[in-house]
């Protein structure tokens, strides 16, 4: 890889390419698609085409016209990326939108926003978020600070609760332009399957499983589970089948 480095210390930009460790304190642009060892940025910062990099980090307002793809990110603040996400480990906080989400390692705390679907290794969020398709981990996390949505979701593991935390500063304000001012905590979603599923708060038409826990808050139309169920008092189940 190129051992070209750049930097742009206050306003500026520079025309895509590939580079050894670019560097935007400022606001800085990059025309182009670029491809750098390293990529840092503080403040605004817009690649006006894919960006690749080993590793990224992001704080501020940060968009990419095209494909994110990384070895190790990091971001916080605002990130927009156009197209899809690939990443190795990203671990983001503040509000977050993609097209789609895939890779390994996956963390974030804040507003997530996917137009079709996140396919990870590991999916860990506090917050909330919209998910347009799949939400597909070997290993789902999940802590409810808002409304929170995906079509399906599956996994091996499935961990949904109701957050008991009030999250200050960037991350409510994300929360609430975002999904608007209501504290409600619920995730909705037509179908979770997984070995092991354990839920709160949660609105699902089937949820599928080995082993099911159905807690507080919950209101599920139709359960299949294999070895064992079991359903909070005020829990709402309608149908319960063992197969």
């Amino acid at each position: 890889m190129s051992e070209r480095n750049v930097t742009i210390s206050g306003s500026g930009r520079i025309e895509g390419g590939t580079y050894g460790t670019v560097k935007i304190a400022g606001s800085g642009r990059v025309v182009g698609d670029l491809t750098a060892e390293e990529f840092k940025a503080a403040g605004s910062a817009k690649v006006e085409g894919n960006l690749r990099a080993q590793k990224f980090e992001a704080a501020g307002s940060f968009k990419c016209e095209g494909d994110l793809v990384v070895d190790e990110g990091e971001a916080a603040g605002s990130c927009k990326v156009v197209g899809r996400i690939k990443a190795k480990e990203l671990k983001l906080a503040g509000s977050v939108h993609a097209k789609s989400i895939s890779g390994g390692y996956f963390r974030a705390g804040g507003a997530l926003t996917v137009e079709e679907n996140v396919e990870v290794e590991t999916f860990r969020i506090i917050g909330a978020f919209e998910i347009g398709g799949l939400l597909s981990a070997d290993r789902v996390e999940v802590e409810l600070e808002g409304r929170a949505r995906a079509r399906e979701i599956g996994g091996e593991k499935i961990l949904v609760r109701a957050g008991q935390r009030s999250l200050g500063g960037l991350i409510t304000t994300a929360l609430s332009l975002l999904f608007g001012q209501s504290s409600t905590k619920e995730l909705s979603a037509e179908v979770i399957e997984g070995d092991e599923v354990e839920l709160e708060a949660t609105q699902a038409k089937l949820v599928r499983g080995g082993k099911v826990k159905i807690g507080p808050g919950c209101r599920i139309e139709r359960v299949e589970y294999t070895e064992s169920l079991e359903v909070a008092p005020g829990a709402v189940v309608k149908e319960e089948v063992k197969g």
